[in-house]
């Protein structure tokens, strides 16, 4: 079966400017919560958070937050810490 467009179809579709913004800026968003930015560290993650970095250790500690420790290094998936920050730990 052929897609819409191998068949020769087209949807045009008409936005007001302000329609418009509102879509760019949702979009926008959409893709900077799917955005991969990688691990962060302590200080990263504090920032993230909008914590302290001895508030992150102390989490660590008391393993109530998500993190790595390659070859000792202290790490955090930013995917992870969202997910936890939602889960309302």
């Amino acid at each position: 079966m052929a897609s819409p467009i191998e068949a020769g179809i087209g949807l045009t579709v008409v936005l007001l400017p302000d329609q418009f913004e509102a879509l760019a800026q949702r979009v926008a968003a959409v893709l900077a919560e799917g955005r991969d930015d990688g691990f962060l560290d302590a200080k990263g993650a504090a920032a993230y958070l909008g914590s302290s970095r001895k508030a992150i250790y102390a989490l660590v500690e008391r393993r109530k937050l998500p993190y790595y420790r390659p070859a000792g290094r202290l790490l955090f998936d930013r995917a992870e810490l969202r997910t936890w920050v939602e889960g309302g730990r």
